[in-house]
């Protein structure tokens, strides 16, 4: 079964908001609903870089992958264009094929070989604001 992960955040002056929601569409085209999910991070307290390179992210999906049964695979990823760049950042693809195969999770999403190499083949999409 594939599906995907839908982030969105919300910065405001004392607190991060990282919210996620993982869902499938069916073989009739509704989408169902797997997981959803919300942390706030106070910004005095959380770790700067655990925000700014991604991280929460990362373990936000790593959450959700652990959850489901194996036969489930993560083929495209949605981030909503963090609000304050310099306080939220959006991981990297390869920093989440590094992620995986450090948690061995590369199960839990498609992948292929190139020169021996595992490449992740899942989808890594910023979605712009506009306004």
């Amino acid at each position: 079964m594939n599906y995907q992960i839908n982030f969105t955040n919300k910065v405001k002056a004392d607190s991060v908001t990282v919210a996620c929601a993982a869902s499938y569409t069916t073989l009739q085209g509704k989408r169902r609903m797997l997981y959803t999910g919300e942390a706030i991070f106070q910004r005095a307290a959380v770790a700067p870089l655990f925000l700014q390179t991604g991280e929460v992210a990362l373990r936000a999906m790593e959450q959700i992958m652990v959850g489901l049964q194996q036969d489930y695979q993560l083929v495209k990823v949605n981030f909503a264009q963090p609000q304050n760049t310099n306080l939220l950042g959006v991981p990297t693809l390869q920093a989440f094929g590094h992620y995986l195969t450090e948690h061995k999770l590369l199960h839990c999403v498609p992948t292929h070989q190139v020169n021996g190499e595992t490449v992740v083949d899942t989808k890594f999409i910023q979605e712009l604001r506009i306004g």
